[in-house]
């Protein structure tokens, strides 16, 4: 990536984001969104601007529209928009639920990874640098 990666942190808990933001601040640009609706909004303002977000953290239980409602919006705009796998966003789903079928239905759906909380950094970490996100120093 040549340049600083824009992360959305979708969770409605604020101290989830402050804590996800403690996290991934090193990786990027950090912005939040606290509903399924908002992530959708974050996601077409980024293509809009040709800006597009470079991962998401996307927390399954949101009000107006869950997690895996969104993820699956998302894809459908993306594959309208013709993108490649490669091209899509990066997505990471956190969750408390730990149950089977919900991290396979985010796979299916692309998901890169599947986080239970409460979330460890060291396995956080090992999973961006496995996606290719790299922490960046800060002069």
């Amino acid at each position: 990536m040549t340049h600083r990666p824009r992360i959305l942190i979708a969770d409605d808990l604020p101290v989830n984001r402050t804590l996800l933001e403690y996290f991934l601040n090193k990786y990027g640009d950090c912005q939040f969104a606290t509903t399924g609706l908002e992530v959708l909004s974050a996601f077409d303002q980024g293509h809009e601007t040709s800006q597009p977000l470079d991962l998401i953290m996307l927390d399954i239980m949101m009000p107006e529209m869950d997690g895996q409602e969104a993820l699956s919006v998302i894809r459908k705009k993306e594959q309208e928009m013709g993108l490649r796998q490669n091209q899509e966003v990066s997505v990471i789903m956190v969750t408390s639920l730990g149950d089977w079928d919900n991290a396979l239905a985010g796979f299916k759906k692309g998901v890169l990874e599947y986080v239970v909380k409460p979330i460890k950094e060291s396995k956080l970490r090992k999973s961006l640098n496995e996606m290719g996100f790299h922490a960046i120093e800060q002069p």
